[in-house]
């Protein structure tokens, strides 16, 4: 094939035809590729089960850049958020259920603590302080760290954000950006529940002891969202997270973007130095000005492109990229609404929460040492929703479907067991384990689906079956994500572009990687 494009992106994920939009809305010529027959990557919509509709991986946004929304016109083109009604934490035996009624927060709190509540607003608010430092980098690009002018203004105004707070708002953020998780929970509250509220939020993106320096990065991932000027909120999308997708696509092929799906890519063309195209799986070869890669950046650089063409020593900085612990998904179709143990019976704002169960703190830090040495946690931490509930499109009158992501396993078992034989057995523990909360939950059980870490590696492209492309470390964030030759969304090959949640400012579905990639390729191809 002779087909000349002026950008191939390679992976139809979300941060990928947030690229392609912008690009077509530059006037470039612009191809997608996706390998599944349906775009949106982890960003998708699918029936599991006849009759009953999931958000298969990724199922909420907070973080989507409301930048982005305007810019690609995703309501326009169909895109619609649900707001729910809560979050219900459930660690033990006993519960919390907030929702935007502070009183009733307050009261729930002091069942545990008389002084909790008021900790919980102090941190909340100073962590929505010093959160404003990152969250206004994520449609930044972070400075190179071999600074020329661009990158000194950009280091400047990082450090007016930096500035701006309050000296003892700089100490809580270094305080943030360097201690343990442990040691700031311990610091800030009293009660164990609330401890270890906390402590099960420190596991997005993360993969650590909650001991170690830098485990309360994550704090700041539920922090930086923001939805219609609510700081922190959290939407379902109706129809499910492939709706959001979906309207990116349209709006990108109302530009002229061009999308194929069941196309995967095999490699990444080099010549002289230079990405001039991709080579398919069928065998066909697409020439293009340039490629942008939505893939995380191991398999970028170490499976699509050929070693010959990269330094030993970038390839071996890429290999050395701790990934996140692995998460997997259990999918299931229910003909009822299961009850709540803490609950009256029958549907409840509870229903229409978001709902963690998790152990307390010694048992997560038990979970990441079994996690660490290839065995299953006791207690997992479990993220559930039930987006019937909201959203009656999904399921067949009066049945319902529930998405759990079970978080803090190992991407490779110990004993030499493979997730192919392990899955069913995994699926068995967590209903097991849910039904605590849930009594009658495995009777109302129609069907399931299970994606394991393997299933997310091997269908959906996610290296060791990490959502985020890479942790969220402290030396793996900004002008060092993934790599400091890679951190401008260029890398060492001139005409390959990374777009994927691997750059900054890292994971989550934003739409920030996609948007800062694109203004980077637009700048170099249009020569501005």
């Amino acid at each position: 094939m002779n087909d000349q494009y002026d950008a191939i992106i390679v992976g139809g994920g979300h941060n990928g035809l947030t690229a392609a939009g912008y690009l077509g809305k530059a006037g470039l010529k612009t191809l997608v590729l996706e390998r599944r027959p349906v775009v949106g990557g982890s960003v998708v919509t699918e029936e599991f089960y006849p009759g009953y509709r999931i958000s298969t991986i990724s199922y909420v946004v907070s973080l989507l850049q409301s930048k982005v929304i305007k810019d690609l016109e995703l309501k326009r083109h169909g895109f619609e958020m649900i707001k729910m009604d809560g979050t219900l934490s459930i660690c033990q035996d006993d519960y919390l259920f907030f929702n935007e009624d502070d009183e009733h927060n307050r009261k729930e709190v002091e069942r545990f603590s008389r002084t909790d509540y008021d900790a919980i607003e102090t941190f909340e608010d100073m962590f929505q302080s010093v959160a404003g430092v990152i969250r206004n980098q994520m449609l930044r690009e972070p400075p190179k760290l071999d600074a020329g002018l661009s990158d000194l203004l950009s280091l400047g105004r990082i450090g007016l954000d930096v500035h701006r707070l309050t000296p003892e708002l700089r100490h809580r953020l270094l305080q943030i950006l360097t201690s343990s998780a442990y040691d700031l929970i311990e610091r800030w509250f009293e009660s164990p529940m609330i401890k270890s509220m906390y402590g099960a939020a420190c596991f997005s993106g993360n993969y650590a002891s909650l001991r170690q320096p830098g485990s309360a990065i994550p704090l700041f991932h539920s922090s930086i969202g923001e939805i219609d000027g609510e700081r922190g909120a959290w939407r379902m999308v109706k129809g499910g997270m492939g709706a959001l997708t979906q309207a990116m696509a349209s709006f990108a092929r109302s530009k002229g973007v061009e999308i194929r799906t069941d196309a995967p890519v095999k490699k990444i063309q080099v010549k002289n130095g230079c990405a001039t195209g991709v080579q398919l799986e069928s065998g066909d070869v697409i020439h293009g000005r340039c490629v942008v890669a939505n893939t995380d950046p191991k398999r970028t650089f170490l499976t699509l492109v050929d070693s010959e063409h990269l330094d030993p020593e970038f390839a071996k900085d890429i290999k050395q990229i701790r990934m996140g612990h692995a998460s997997w998904r259990l999918n299931l179709a229910l003909k009822g609404l299961p009850d709540i143990r803490f609950f009256p019976s029958g549907e409840g704002p509870w229903h229409r929460s978001d709902i963690c169960i998790f152990p307390d703190i010694q048992g997560q830090e038990a979970n990441y040492f079994a996690a660490a040495t290839g065995h299953f946690p006791k207690d997992p931490r479990l993220e559930i929703t039930i987006p019937s509930t909201l959203d009656d499109t999904l399921a067949p009158p009066g049945h319902h479907v529930m998405t759990v992501l079970a978080k803090y396993y190992p991407f490779e078992l110990a004993g030499g067991f493979s997730w192919d034989d392990a899955k069913e057995d995994a699926a068995d523990q967590v209903i097991a384990y849910m039904t605590k909360a849930m009594p009658h939950l495995k009777e109302l059980i129609v069907g399931r689906q299970i994606i394991s870490p393997l299933d997310l590696e091997k269908e959906y492209g996610l290296t060791q079956a990490d959502i985020f492309h890479g942790r969220h470390d402290l030396d793996q964030i900004l002008s060092m994500r993934p790599h400091p030759q890679a951190a401008q969304y260029r890398t060492p090959i001139k005409n390959l572009y990374l777009c994927g949640a691997g750059t900054h400012p890292g994971g989550g579905v934003s739409g920030a990687p996609g948007h800062n990639a694109a203004r980077r390729v637009v700048a170099d191809l249009k020569g501005k």
